[in-house]
This record gives C-alpha cells, sequence and structure tokens, in this order.
C-alpha cells in the first residue's frame, strides 16, 4: 500500500510535467509557428473563439448557478437554440435528430417485444436505445434494399416513409406521456450537482457547439465527392442497386450511412445529412458517459466519471472533427462502442452465475454486422475489437447466453449488410472494395469492367523496408507531438493531440497500479489497446497517405479506460491535482479543434437572424454557377441525366444530375486505362450511358488529354450539339453519329467559343 502510495504521489509531478512538455510542443510547433497559427490570424476565427466563450460562460451560469429547474430549463434551450438559429442549423439538427430517434425507437420497440415479460432478462435503458438504433438501421436497410429489388426508390418516397416513422415515433411518445400524466412527479431538471460536473458539461456543449455551429460551411471534399450527392450516385429514383455507370471506388462503398440518410437528402441544404452525422457524434459522448459511468458503485460516482470522460472525447479534434462532415466514421465509432459495451456486459457477467441475462454476446456480434456497410476498414478494427472480446471471454471462462432471441437479433443485421454488399458485388463482382478487392480477387473473384483496385493503399514495394521504419519513425513524431508538414496534412484535420501521449502515460500508471484489483473488464481493455495500437502502427507503417480519423476507436477506448482507473485509483486529492492539469489541456484541443477542420473554412456559418433556420446550399451553388458564367448550362440537365463533367474536382460535381468527373475516371480510385485510346474511352461512355458533357472554363488547358479526346470526338461527330456559355461547353455524346461535313470547322467552333482560360 505504501508502495502505491508513494507512485501516485510521484503521478501528478510527472504528469505535470508531461502536460507541460505537450503544451510547449503543441504551442510552439503547431500553434505558433504552424498551420493554426495562420487560421488565428483570420478575423473569423477570432469572432469563433468569442461566440464560443460566451457560450461557455452562458450554460455554466445555468447548469452551475441558477437554482431553479424551470428558469434553468429555459435558459439552456433558448441560450443554445437561438445560437443555432443564429448559424442556420437549427431546423437540420431537429429534423435528424427526431429521424434517428424514430430509428432508434423502431429498434427498441422490436427488442423489448421480444424480451417481453421476462425480467431476468431486463435489459438497461441506454443499451434499449442504443441497440435499438443498431437494430431500427438495420430494418431500415432492410426496407430500403427490398423496395430496391422491385426497382422502387427515388428520394421523395424515403422522405414520406422516414416521416411516416417519425410521426409514428411522436404519437406514440405522446401517447405514452398522456398515460403517465399526473401518475408520476415530476423530477428536478438537475443534470449536475457540482461545480466541477458544471463545469465539464458547459465544455461538452460548447464543443458540440463548435461543430454544429459550421456544419453548413464545412464541405470537405469526401462529402462533395460522394457523401452529399445520393440523390445522384445512389438512388436515382429506381432504388439504390440501379448502375448508374460510375466508375470511381468511391461510388462501390457499402453505402450504410448514406442509406439511413436518404430520408434527408435531396433538399435545398445539406444541414439535415450533416445534422445526422452530429448527432452520431452526440451519442459517442453519451454512450461513452454511460460505459464509463456503469464501473462506479455509487450515483455521484457514475456521473463523475461519465462526464468526465465525455469531455476527454470531446476534447479531442480527431473525433469531434468528424462531426462536420458526411463521412461515415462517427456512425461507425458509434457502434463500435456499442459493440464494447456489450462485450464489456457480457464479461462482467459472473461465470458461476445460474440466472439467465440478456444476450449480450450476440446483441454485439448482431451490431458487429452493421457495422460492416460503413466504413470500408471498419472490418478491420471491428474484427479485432470482436476477436478480442471472444478471446477474453474464452480467458475468463465466461459462457455467453446463446438464446433464440439472440440468435433472432443476428438475422436483420446479417441481412442489412448481406443487402449493402450485394449491391458492391452486383456492380464490382466482389462484396467490399477499398483494400479488400485484392485479396477477395485472389480468391476467385472477377473485378467486372470497368473497375481497377490495384494500388489503392499505394505501391508497397515503392520503399525499402529501412525507409519505411524511417518513415514510421517520423510519422510518429508527428502524430504524437507536432503533425506539420506534408505528409501530416490529414492527420492535423483530425489530430488526437499530445492529450492521447498523456492518457496512454495515465493508463498504464492505473493498470500497473492496480493490478491486485483487476477486473475482467481491465484485462479487455488492455488487450483491446494493445491490438489497437498494434494495428495503427501497421497501419502507419504501410499506407502512403495516413488520415487522422484511421485512430478514433483508439482514442475514445483509451479516453473512457484512462479515466475508469484513474477514478478508482486516484484520491480525492489526487483526483483534484489531475483535474487541474487538464485545464489548460482541454483549452488547448478546443482551440486545435476551432482552427482545424477537414474543408479546412474558418469560423462558423455566417448570422443571419432573419433566415429560417437552415442554410441554402442550392442558392449558393446558384450564385457561384452564376458567377462563373455557367448557370444556364447547368440548370439545363434533368435529375436522371448522366454526365461526365470536366471540371475542377469536386466542386464541378454540383450540378444536379446524375454527374461524374473526368478525375472520377483518371485519378485516384478510377481507372486511368480507360482513356489510353479513344476506342476503350468511348466503350467507357457506352458502359455509363453518358448522355452529355459538360466543361468547365479553362479546365482542359491543363489537360492536354482530355483536350484530346475531345478533339478526336468533335471531328468524329461523336460529340455534337455544341453549346456555350461564358466559355463554358455543353456537348451531347452520340457514339453512333456520323462525322460532320467538315470537322475543321466544327473543330473551329469549338476553339472559337471555349475559353481556354478560365474565371
Amino acid at each position: 500500500m505504501m508502495f502505491h502510495s508513494r507512485k501516485q504521489a510521484l503521478l501528478p509531478a510527472g504528469f505535470t510535467a508531461g502536460a507541460a512538455l505537450v503544451l510547449w510542443i503543441t504551442l510552439t510547433k503547431v500553434v505558433a509557428g504552424g498551420p493554426v497559427g495562420r487560421v488565428l490570424e483570420d478575423t473569423k476565427t477570432l469572432q469563433m473563439l468569442g461566440e464560443l466563450a460566451f457560450m461557455f460562460l452562458w450554460n455554466l451560469f445555468f447548469l452551475g448557478t441558477v437554482k431553479d429547474d424551470r428558469l434553468r430549463l429555459a435558459g439552456l434551450l433558448g441560450g443554445n437554440g437561438v445560437f443555432l438559429w443564429l448559424h442556420q442549423i437549427l431546423i437540420p439538427l431537429l429534423g435528424a435528430g427526431i429521424y434517428m430517434g424514430a430509428l432508434a425507437w423502431a429498434g427498441k420497440t422490436v427488442l423489448l417485444g421480444l424480451f417481453w415479460g421476462r425480467g431476468n432478462r431486463e435489459i438497461p435503458p441506454l443499451e434499449q436505445w442504443f441497440f435499438g438504433l443498431a437494430l431500427g438501421s438495420a430494418f431500415w436497410i432492410l426496407f430500403v434494399c427490398g423496395l430496391s429489388l422491385m426497382d422502387l426508390g427515388g428520394v421523395r418516397l424515403w422522405r414520406g416513409c422516414g416521416m411516416t416513422l417519425c410521426l409514428c415515433w411522436l404519437g406514440a411518445e405522446a401517447a405514452g406521456w398522456l398515460r403517465r400524466k399526473g401518475s408520476e412527479k415530476c423530477t428536478p431538471f438537475r443534470l449536475t450537482k457540482t461545480r466541477t460536473e458544471a463545469i465539464l458539461l458547459a465544455f461538452i456543449l460548447t464543443m458540440l457547439l463548435l461543430q454544429a455551429g459550421r456544419l453548413n460551411i464545412e464541405l470537405d471534399y469526401d462529402s462533395l465527392h460522394y457523401g452529399l450527392r445520393s440523390p445522384y450516385v445512389l438512388d436515382n429514383g429506381n432504388g439504390i442497386y440501379e448502375n448508374l455507370g460510375m466508375v470511381n471506388l468511391v461510388y462501390t462503398y457499402s453505402k450504410g450511412l448514406e442509406v439511413l440518410a436518404l430520408p434527408l437528402s435531396g433538399t435545398s441544404t445539406y444541414g439535415f445529412v450533416l445534422a445526422f452525422s452530429f448527432w452520431a457524434t452526440v451519442g459517442i459522448l453519451v454512450l461513452a458517459a454511460g460505459i464509463t459511468g456503469s464501473g462506479a458503485s455509487d450515483r455521484a460516482g457514475k456521473r463523475r466519471r461519465g462526464l468526465w470522460a465525455a469531455a476527454v472525447i470531446s476534447a479531442i479534434p480527431g473525433i469531434m472533427n468528424m462531426a462536420a462532415t458526411a463521412k461515415c466514421d462517427n456512425m461507425t465509432l458509434l457502434f463500435q462502442l456499442l459493440i464494447f459495451d456489450l462485450l464489456g456486459l457480457s464479461l462482467k457477467r459472473d461465470s458461476g452465475e445460474r440466472r439467465a441475462g440478456p444476450p449480450w454476446l450476440l446483441m454485439a456480434v448482431s451490431v458487429y454486422l452493421l457495422t460492416l456497410v460503413f466504413k470500408p476498414t471498419a472490418l478491420v478494427f471491428s474484427t479485432a475489437l470482436g476477436g478480442v472480446g471472444l478471446i477474453c471471454h474464452i480467458l475468463e471462462r465466461r459462457r455467453p447466453e446463446i438464446t433464440a432471441e439472440g440468435i433472432f437479433l443476428l438475422i436483420p443485421t446479417g441481412l442489412a449488410a448481406a443487402g449493402l454488399m450485394y449491391r458492391t458485388w452486383r456492380m464490382t463482382g466482389v462484396p467490399m472494395t477499398s483494400i479488400f478487392a485484392g485479396p477477395l480477387e485472389r480468391l476467385g473473384f472477377e473485378i467486372r469492367y470497368p473497375f481497377n483496385f490495384t494500388h489503392v493503399i499505394g505501391d508497397p514495394s515503392a520503399l525499402t523496408t529501412a525507409e519505411k521504419l524511417a518513415r514510421l519513425a517520423e510519422r510518429l513524431k508527428g502524430i504524437l507531438f507536432a503533425p506539420v508538414g506534408e505528409d501530416m496534412a490529414h492527420v492535423i484535420i483530425a489530430w488526437g493531440t499530445g492529450l492521447i501521449l498523456l492518457l496512454g502515460v495515465l493508463w498504464l500508471a492505473g493498470f500497473f497500479i492496480l493490478k491486485n484489483k483487476r477486473t475482467p473488464l481491465d484485462r479487455f481493455e488492455a488487450l483491446l489497446l494493445a491490438v489497437l495500437l498494434l494495428g495503427s502502427l501497421a497501419s502507419i507503417y504501410t499506407l502512403y497517405q495516413v488520415d487522422g480519423n484511421y485512430f478514433t476507436l483508439f482514442y475514445a477506448v483509451l479516453a473512457m479506460s484512462a479515466v475508469g482507473l484513474a477514478d478508482r485509483f486516484g484520491e480525492r486529492g489526487l483526483r483534484r491535482q489531475l483535474a487541474a492539469l487538464a485545464v489548460p489541456l482541454f483549452l488547448c484541443n478546443a482551440l486545435i479543434a476551432c482552427t482545424t477542420s477537414w474543408a479546412g473554412v474558418p469560423g462558423l456559418t455566417p448570422i443571419h437572424a432573419a433566415g429560417r433556420g437552415l442554410y441554402d446550399h442550392r442558392a449558393e451553388r446558384d450564385r457561384r454557377r452564376e458567377a462563373e458564367g455557367s448557370l444556364a448550362l447547368s440548370r439545363s440537365f434533368e435529375p436522371d441525366t448522366r454526365v461526365l463533367a470536366f471540371g475542377e474536382h469536386p466542386a464541378v460535381l454540383d450540378l444536379p444530375c446524375v454527374v461524374q468527373s473526368y478525375y472520377d475516371v483518371t485519378g485516384s480510385g478510377g481507372n486511368v486505362y480507360l482513356v489510353k485510346k479513344l476506342a476503350y474511352f468511348e466503350e467507357f461512355l457506352d458502359y455509363a450511358g453518358i448522355e452529355y458533357f459538360f466543361v468547365e472554363a479553362g479546365y482542359l488547358a491543363g489537360q492536354p488529354r482530355a483536350l484530346e479526346i475531345i478533339e478526336d470526338m468533335i471531328e468524329e461527330g461523336t460529340l455534337t450539339d455544341l453549346c456555350f456559355e461564358w466559355g463554358n461547353m455543353r456537348a451531347a455524346v452520340d457514339l453512333d453519329g456520323a462525322a460532320p461535313e467538315d470537322p475543321a470547322a466544327a473543330l473551329a467552333l469549338f476553339y472559337e467559343n471555349y475559353a481556354m482560360e478560365g474565371k
């Protein structure tokens, strides 16, 4: 005991020194002398910081000072609601939140129906709602797949079905409230009971407001490429199985998030789709708080641990910056944390306990199947998570509950995964693409025309082992301390920061101090962290490009585990010292989060008090097209017109039709072989059903091969009806067309009207 006390006495000093070093490196290398410093010079960033500081103080006042329950609730809802309205995101947040709640309610209803009248298998409310979300999502995906098999689809259909589901949920909740009215006592609205808890919750809300406030303007590359274009690249009216002729890798993913967000797509604002990812991030924080808090023995401990875990995760830009994107990272992470939670509940069950409980392990397997339809790499990390859980069940001699209800729960998620993998197989010949296409091809699958998935992760022979090891060391230095330089460009925008290193030190200290008090869950977390760390190192070593969002599961598990261990081994005085050290770390990380994002747009969405509570991206697109002189041409296409666009990628993809870009064909994820000869290219045009070319002014000046193709097609008569607007061009594709009487005159018409220099 004396030895442990001595270790605990040394921990604050060591942690203080480590925190000071991390802060100094971050402030000097990343802020003052790095990319963050340049963003801080922008007045939009300074205005953002001022607004967020005000909102933090506003929420802290109502959480920590106001005693009246109604006034507290009114202050929190009113202040945050005004902020969201002014930044034009309130309506999308409400709509997406209600829809996600309806999915969870539908799944929860099925789940509780299975276990009706079986009190010995009661499922806690947290798991009811989050597993309900997984189950409801699976049923929705199955619904979409089923109708798509009959060539039924279109965003109007899905929007109507989604609204019906929402109305059913709201009606059920209203009916339940009326039944309970008067029979239950009104409980005080008291989220926090101490000043520290009020500060933590105010910080969490501020970090969420940061992401919500900039949702509308943070339109990143991948979101513009495919995440926000579901009506044109996923379901164009005949369901998700229609072959729309897309050739790029990104259009072949399983599209789990996009299918869930179909009812939110196709409006004048992207806000509804982006808000769905935001609510997934809120779910991550709530679930993390519930998981970490469940390890405490008393209610105060549960609340304290939970708030600290949520606050630490909200301070990690690598997780929080994924809220402001249509990428599926945080939806994947949410369900992976649910798997972690269910595996933990299964391990907590005493091996000698005869009383039957919920089939936690089978429920975890069910969610595992669902994660396979989101982020492509989920197959690796979800399998690692599940594999570690199974190993720990064997080592801890835990016998899982195998019940008929548990087996049934595998069916909807398994079929949902199969339904979306069938779409990928139908398009490409393999059920999963990305890094898995090569291994599947070696197993006997045949890649279909016109896809080419070679070198998806780069050429492994491009560097020697010694060069890769040197690159690994340099990358680790950047990821842990200061991600500056070209190789770290995709790390800084979703960085774990030096806080991750400090959490690792804190976790190691707790794990060894509590070596005689370790639980099965501690050993599960330790093995999982080791496996995730090895997997992360392997990806850093292997991949040509490393993104910061590859490590979010490791970040989240480490944060929850470190907070839980620190709360157990630390006495009250030690906890206070660690809490004091967290203040500068949280402030530094908040600064990093405010100045980094996937799109790199500084500040928040412009304030518009007289607006409709949402941002009109369609009007913004038309203003941009009008400034570029292509508005009339862009409006000339029908929603089901198939277009190949020659222009700046991905901005050129905002045409309101089934459009893919020339870069889609020749760039990363495409198949450059298709433009090697004109005959190959025209074969692809026939496969894809391309009806028109859209060529932005100035683009062809830097694309000699594209210019040569267009010249040849004009001269041979397969590119006709040339139409121009301020140097931009639209041309019809007619692969059976006859050569013009005067090919030189036709080509001269093109050069006379197309602008080789753009605006």
